[in-house]
């Protein structure tokens, strides 16, 4: 009886063994799916990348031409931190509008700036020139 008892210890401890790792792995790819995954059709989103620029008619440019990409809802630039937080919807795509700012010659961590579009932005903006931030 003392050997079928210690057996049934051992089954169990294996069993609870087994049910922790289960629950434990479903656990993680259900919530790193989550992180990954794209918002539902009809659910707004929110990213944010860094985005070169110096005074307010940056801030006002590199706001519109985001506005102009297909799915974004809103943005907002901040001149101090150079971020551009976007809120858009579930279309909304921060390459598609990475590239539309670097068209326009704002470069961002994710696109590199177009060099007719920065020699066509005022001096004041040319944030490679040497001119502070203001």
């Amino acid at each position: 009886m003392k050997s079928f008892n210690h057996s049934m210890k051992s089954f169990n401890q294996i069993t609870y063994t087994i049910i922790l790792t289960t629950f434990l792995v479903l656990g993680l790819s259900f919530s790193s799916s989550a992180q990954t995954a794209k918002p539902a059709k009809g659910m707004e989103q929110t990213v944010s990348f860094k985005v070169e620029g110096n005074c307010g008619e940056c801030k006002e440019r590199i706001e519109s031409t985001a506005l102009d990409v297909k799915g974004v809802k809103k943005a907002e630039w901040d001149r101090q931190t150079d971020m551009l937080v976007l809120v858009g919807s579930a279309k909304m795509d921060k390459q598609k509008v990475a590239n539309a700012l670097a068209k326009a010659g704002h470069r961002s961590e994710l696109a590199k700036e177009d060099p007719k579009g920065y020699a066509n932005l005022p001096a004041c903006c040319q944030y490679d020139s040497g001119a502070e931030k203001h």
